[in-house]
């Protein structure tokens, strides 16, 4: 975007904090949610010599998980950024495994929802988000939101300016933005930055 001549405004407004655990359940598969839930799990194993067994398999909910999860092992399954067509894609190759799902504290838990006992879940809880409460933000042009908690953050302070657009990094982030009464999300069938930045440009 930059490279298009924007002037950008990075700011997450999240604070983020390890929950510690000491050991890994006895399990089939690993499916992370986030990027964030990737490194908060790897990072504390390595630091604290738990092991795992070597048979595990690890799971991506979308492409930027998946490419987290490959900094440190191989990623064995890379779901689409969104529950209702990942999950069952997942379960082809998942039904009645043991699965075990590290995530934050305050997740959605949008994949075991859909489940529906077709697999063995364990939550791990392995870190917790909280709003920022201090933050400032200049007036922009375009909102891009990563996750519903940004947005509900965001617009706990600000209120939606006119001819403002608000975009969304994936369909659950845009429905958390609707919930807030944020008409006319713009969002990509792909949740990736890219689809987003091509989004913008198509609707200059």
């Amino acid at each position: 975007m930059e490279n298009e001549g924007f002037e950008i405004w990075d700011e997450s407004l999240l604070e983020f904090e390890l929950i510690p655990f000491e050991e890994i359940p006895s399990v089939d598969w690993i499916f992370f949610y986030s990027q964030k839930g990737v490194q908060f799990f790897f990072n504390h194993i390595r630091n604290n010599n738990i092991s795992f067994s070597k048979n595990i398999q690890f799971a991506g909910f979308g492409e930027k998980t998946a490419e987290a999860i490959q900094q440190f092992t191989k990623c064995h399954f890379v779901g689409t950024g969104n529950a209702k067509t990942t999950t069952p894609n997942f379960l082809k190759i998942a039904k009645d495994k043991r699965v075990l799902f590290p995530r934050a504290a305050n997740s959605q838990r949008s994949v075991q929802q859909f489940i529906d006992n077709q697999s063995i879940t364990t939550d791990l809880i392995i870190y917790k988000n909280s709003p920022k409460e201090e933050f400032n933000i200049p007036q922009m042009d375009y909102l891009f939101f990563m996750s519903p908690m940004n947005a509900k953050v965001f617009f706990k302070k600000y209120q939606l300016e006119k001819d403002q657009k608000v975009f969304a990094i994936g369909k659950t982030t845009a429905q958390a933005l609707a919930d807030l009464g944020i008409k006319n999300v713009i969002f990509p069938k792909k949740p990736s930055e890219e689809e987003l930045v091509k989004l913008l440009l198509e609707n200059l």
